[in-house]
């Protein structure tokens, strides 16, 4: 439409212009009047110069009006046809069919966004395919390792059944083994709700008033046992009191998952460190764990649903990759960010909260 109107213009200011020049040409000079007259004469017809002449403004009016039809109609057939382009290109897009089409220079804009609608949908389709692809793996990991647990707790509780005259110290052996794998069977059945609720869930927020920096030290002395196992220490560095307005159970999943996260990938006795600062009205929690630096094509996809960074961990050893996405999901409800850094001495994880305080 803007170059339509644009050539519009143009054409009325030549017209304009040539009018201008005529007008006051033959007012002045009898030689230009007779000139242009004749001129006209030769190529229009007897006696036609003599009627434009005497006519110039109504020749002007129909000469414009002429060149807007024609210009009209040549646009309409142009927009008709860019509007086929369109929706042909539009059809192959949802097709995933031929490439987008060509567009004359006054349309290239459209051109583009259609190029980049195509990508887009393109790099959706991909996404969701690969997202399909690693739940699909890690339910067929999961479903493997159900058989693992339930076979040893099968079998140990027909040997206790079987053999009532076990020595107590085999007997409680046997128990205790059973224990450990009827709890990683609960883990693993776990993982497979999570994954249910991960995909059906709408993450709402109920909004508290709460204390940050004490929620931060709970969830560091609930870590305490798993701590133990690998000779790892959680450092913290906060101040006295952060109060912001937050939901106080999503934010303490938030935490949670990163620092099972730490505490799965750090070397052994090592330090983790948590920290919380408020800086421009801006909360900034951050989690550091000395771990194996982690490439950048890996940290890209961390927040990836279903994306674990070493993927030759079993599910005994690592999660089902849906910490992460989840913890971005609830910072980014809560209006915040989450990111994350790595180098060959540690790993970074920083969570930003806007300050909405009580």
């Amino acid at each position: 439409m803007r170059s339509f109107l644009r050539t519009q213009f143009i054409a009325l200011m030549i017209l304009v212009v040539i009018f201008l020049i005529v007008f006051l040409a033959s007012r002045q000079y009898d030689d230009v009047y007779f000139a242009v007259r004749g001129a006209l004469n030769t190529f229009l017809g007897k006696n036609a110069g003599g009627w434009i002449m005497a006519h110039k403004g109504g020749t002007f009016a129909l000469l414009y009006a002429a060149f807007f039809l024609v210009s009209s109609f040549v646009y309409s057939v142009s927009t008709l046809h860019n509007f086929s382009k369109t929706w042909l290109s539009l059809s192959a897009i949802l097709n995933d069919e031929d490439e987008v089409k060509s567009f004359s220079k006054g349309y290239s804009d459209v051109e583009i966004t259609l190029k980049d609608i195509k990508h887009e949908v393109y790099r959706s389709k991909q996404n969701a395919l690969q997202s399909e692809a690693r739940k699909n793996d890690l339910v067929m990991y999961l479903a493997h390792d159900l058989k693992t647990p339930l076979t040893s707790i099968i079998g140990y509780l027909t040997m206790l059944s079987e053999s009532p005259d076990l020595p107590l110290a085999s007997r409680a052996k046997y128990i205790g083994i059973t224990l450990e794998k009827a709890e990683r069977l609960e883990q693993l059945i776990s993982e497979f709700f999570e994954i249910a609720r991960y995909d059906m869930q709408s993450v709402s927020l109920e909004r508290n008033r709460i204390d940050l920096c004490m929620m931060i030290r709970q969830i560091a002395d609930e870590f305490y046992p798993m701590l133990l196992q690998k000779g790892l220490e959680i450092r913290l560095e906060l101040p006295e009191s952060i109060v912001l307005i937050a939901d106080a159970d999503k934010l303490a999943r938030v935490l949670d998952n990163l620092l099972k996260n730490a505490v799965a990938y750090c070397y052994e006795n090592s330090v983790i460190r948590v920290g919380a600062t408020v800086q421009d009205a801006r909360v900034l929690i951050r989690v550091r764990n000395r771990c194996d630096q982690i490439s950048p094509e890996k940290l890209s996809r961390i927040f990836e649903k279903f994306y674990r960074v070493d993927a030759s961990r079993g599910t005994a050893s690592g999660g089902s990759g849906l910490g992460l996405a989840i913890a971005k999901q609830i910072v980014e409800q809560h209006g915040g960010e989450i990111s994350a850094y790595s180098c060959d001495e540690y790993t970074d994880f920083t969570v930003e909260l806007p300050l909405q305080r009580a």
